[in-house]
């Protein structure tokens, strides 16, 4: 069966392989969208975590620091 066009009679086959040249091309950019998106995604859980890491240190070393104010602050108040 051959099927007319612009220039040219092609095969069916040959539109088979033009079909799926475009449907990889297609596939590659869709594939490539949801590659960025997904390193988005991971950016922003990376952004998280330093964040909450960071808060953790803060709550950390003020929990070490505080008996030590309390104190101070104890000491000041009797005198």
């Amino acid at each position: 069966m051959f099927i007319k066009t612009r220039t040219k009679y092609a095969s069916k086959g040959g539109i088979e392989l033009a079909v799926f040249k475009a449907f990889r091309e297609v596939l590659i950019e869709v594939l490539s969208f949801g590659f960025g998106v997904a390193e988005l995604v991971l950016v922003c859980l990376l952004v998280v975590l330093l964040i909450d890491g960071l808060s953790l240190v803060h709550t950390v070393i003020y929990d070490a620091y505080k008996p030590t104010h309390n104190q101070e602050k104890e000491i000041k108040h009797y005198r």
